[in-house]
């Protein structure tokens, strides 16, 4: 395959992946079927099928791709040469924008742990669930790591328990997936403005004074600039 054809196919992929992510947005796992997809698309059922037989398959390549992209996006922090709150804010920022900027993959990021707790499943779903939360931890552990380090740097101040504290702080991060929705006269500045509050707020509850805060606040802009 020459790579003009294998970029082709790539973005096809792409697409498909994000009329999914948006299908099942607004519609609902239930609700949304493979002919909606390639409705949504302006494809044929059969492009659908061409990649995933089933719409199981499609829904665990969509939850998939919106950890790849939430891990993209806290790379920048987690790899940044710099103390734990500076490497942990931009981690933040990151994970923050990620949930505004690419809101139909985090819908179904929260939807696939919802239908594990509150409904049916399969045998291939749950080991699906399964190899999806691993993942998961996996990047919980990323920023359970900084935050480690930054309680032993004596940067942080937290309560005894520290899962818990991991839960709210990630929790915090994760709320625009529940309450954001794009409106017309949103622009690069008022999503910034969302996201510097969302990261504040979360960051605040570490024990950061709030010059601390503006001090990481600043550095990160350089990171993402």
């Amino acid at each position: 395959m020459s790579q003009t054809a294998a970029e082709t196919r790539s973005e096809r992929y792409e697409e498909l992946l994000r009329a999914a992510a948006e299908c099942f947005q607004s519609r609902g796992f239930s609700a949304t079927s493979i002919d909606t997809v390639a409705r949504h698309l302006g494809a044929t059922k059969g492009r659908v099928y061409h990649y995933f037989p089933s719409k199981m398959d499609l829904f665990n390549a969509v939850r998939e791709r919106a950890m790849d992209l939430v891990f993209a996006a806290s790379e920048p922090g987690y790899s940044l040469q710099g103390s734990p709150a500076e490497r942990l804010y931009v981690m933040s920022e990151g994970h923050a924008r990620s949930m505004i900027d690419d809101l139909p993959y985090m819908h179904v990021l929260m939807d696939g742990l919802q239908m594990l707790r509150y409904s049916t499943t399969t045998q291939f779903q749950r080991e699906a669930m399964e190899a999806h939360l691993t993942r998961r931890d996996l990047y919980e552990q990323r920023f359970r790591e900084v935050v480690v380090q930054g309680v032993a740097d004596g940067q942080f101040h937290i309560g005894p328990q520290l899962s818990i504290t991991i839960q709210s702080f990630m929790s915090t991060l994760n709320g625009p997936v529940f309450w954001y929705r794009p409106r017309g006269e949103d622009t690069t500045e008022s999503r910034q403005a969302i996201v510097d509050d969302v990261v504040r707020f979360a960051m605040s509850g570490l024990g950061l004074s709030a010059d601390s805060i503006t001090q990481h606040s600043n550095q990160s802009q350089k990171v993402f600039a």
